[in-house]
């Protein structure tokens, strides 16, 4: 990682079928995010290959994306958006620290932004529609409110209570076993 460097890891991207004729490919790519700019390359460290980048003043909205079980194709499993012009980049972690990560840093470096969203898609595209509100336009407005540090709040809140509300309920859930 170089100085100016915020975060790089390899992550899986979903392609964002600009034309109605590409097909919905998932690719591992290397992506580094800088004060200014989101990148992902083709390869690992030598980054030879820029695959895009999207500049980070156009960003409108990073966000989890709610996928309520469903099947995820690819060996990531942990997704989040990434909205910008009008497209959006759906990328997938390896984990839930890993997304966790990637979100925040994101919104700490959009957080300024003139252009953020007041409303969102918070599920895939997929199949021709939205799977939140099954809108048919690809640039039809969000569904659900985007508060830009909602979702950084709730994972927070979510690490810091998951152990013990999990102990309360193993414990009560544990049957007793006498010898």
């Amino acid at each position: 990682m170089n100085c100016n460097t915020i975060l790089e890891e390899i992550l899986i991207k979903r392609s964002q079928q600009k034309k109605k004729t590409s097909p919905l490919n998932y690719k591992e790519r290397l992506f580094v995010l800088t004060k200014s700019m989101l990148t992902y390359y083709e390869g690992r460290a030598e980054k030879k290959y820029r695959k895009g980048f999207i500049d980070v003043s156009k960003i409108k909205c990073v966000e989890i994306v709610k996928n309520d079980d469903g099947v995820i194709p690819c060996q990531n499993k942990y997704p989040f958006q990434v909205v910008h012009d009008a497209n959006t980049l759906y990328i997938f972690a390896p984990s839930a620290q890993s997304r966790d990560r990637w979100v925040k840093k994101l919104k700490e470096e959009i957080k300024n932004n003139n252009n953020i969203m007041i409303k969102y898609h918070p599920k895939f595209w997929a199949d021709g529609s939205y799977q939140c509100c099954r809108q048919t336009e690809k640039l039809a407005p969000g569904c659900e409110k985007y508060t830009i540090f909602e979702s950084i709040v709730v994972i927070f809140r979510y690490k810091k209570s998951t152990p013990s509300s999990t102990r309360k309920k193993e414990a009560k859930a544990s049957p007793t076993h006498s010898t």
